[in-house]
């Protein structure tokens, strides 16, 4: 079953509303909403900050905090800088180089349960939704059905990462054979012309990079890894060191409430589509087309405990991780 079929060329604006229901929707394992109007009188412990952030629909709620002012509201002045994934963005945060970071989760459950640092969760940042996380091959592509991709070198960003842990998860779902695949790291920008060049067999991509790839590469989707157990998929949020959230309370509330703030402000997708074409440099008619995900406005520890229960299935942890005491108590920092 190719995606290429299911997936459309044009977007709804049912994409999005999914967020303002998620976002209305409070619950059991609903922690760490968002109140923008309560901002703290006392005086921040710091104010310069340098948090990681990168170039993906993923991202946009930091890229938004940033060109809205968001930060700047809370007494904030912060510069984003650009990495990889989380991965490379831990050994910063543990040098004090960032102070936060955007990043998916599975690096930093990782990294946890090697005892490298302790980390909090400061914010969720994205969740999946259908079509936004897709493997893909070139146009000319012997491969035409999933079962095909056995055995294959398929591109991920980073190995042991969320992207190729959806991956395994959808190809096993379809029928894939997945214990000779050859996973080869390449930057999501780079992907389509990795692709179009022959070098790799198959990408894992996520938009706005699936659009890119598509119209410039003629990049063709061929399994969507965001369906059956991976459907609506917690992604990614905003990380920091337990000791940084324990000395900084009030630094850390102030970034809550403007990344929080920014989730709010993703709900709307032309606001969106701007601001992914200066964050990401793509054309403004490939924002117009790309499919966007959920932007939660609170951290849902069900939801996380997904992630460490596929990534334990998978081997990717080898031991089980408290989810809760990596989660900030916002009671605490305000």
């Amino acid at each position: 079953m190719t995606a290429g079929s299911r997936r459309p060329r044009r977007v709804t604006t049912a994409v999005l509303g999914t967020v303002g229901i998620l976002a209305a929707v409070t619950g059991c394992g609903l922690l760490g909403g968002s109140d923008n109007n309560a901002k703290s009188s006392d005086k921040l412990e710091r104010t310069n900050l340098t948090i990681g952030a990168m170039p993906i629909m993923d991202s946009a709620p930091v890229q938004l905090a940033a060109l809205k002012g968001y930060f700047k509201d809370e007494g904030l002045d912060v510069k984003l800088e650009t990495v990889t994934g989380a991965a490379t963005a831990i050994p910063k945060l543990i040098s004090g180089d960032l102070q936060f970071t955007y990043g998916a989760y599975v690096p930093v459950f990782q990294a946890q349960a090697k005892g490298t640092g302790d980390f909090k969760f400061v914010a969720d940042s994205y969740q999946t939704a259908d079509n936004i996380f897709m493997i893909m091959v070139k146009k000319d592509s012997t491969i035409k059905d999933p079962k095909d991709l056995a055995g294959k070198k398929i591109a991920t960003n980073t190995k042991n990462s969320i992207t190729d842990l959806l991956a395994r998860s959808a190809m096993e779902t379809a029928g894939v054979d997945i214990k000779n695949i050859q996973w080869v790291e390449a930057s999501f920008p780079d992907m389509g012309a990795r692709l179009a060049a022959g070098d790799v067999d198959a990408a894992v991509i996520l938009e706005p990079y699936v659009t890119q790839a598509e119209r410039t590469n003629g990049a063709v989707p061929i399994l969507d890894t965001s369906s059956g157990p991976t459907k609506d998929f917690p992604i990614s949020g905003y990380t920091a060191t337990a000791d940084f959230v324990k000395n900084n309370p009030k630094t850390t509330e102030a970034v809550r409430r403007a990344l929080m703030r920014a989730s709010e402000t993703a709900r709307d997708r032309p606001t969106v589509e701007d601001a992914v074409v200066q964050y990401a440099k793509i054309d403004k008619q490939v924002a117009q087309l790309v499919r966007i995900g959920t932007y939660p406005t609170s951290l849902d520890r069900t939801r996380l405990q997904r992630t460490v229960d596929l990534m334990k299935k998978y081997k990717m942890l080898d031991k089980d991780i408290n989810v809760d005491s990596m989660i900030i108590d916002t009671a605490k920092n305000k």
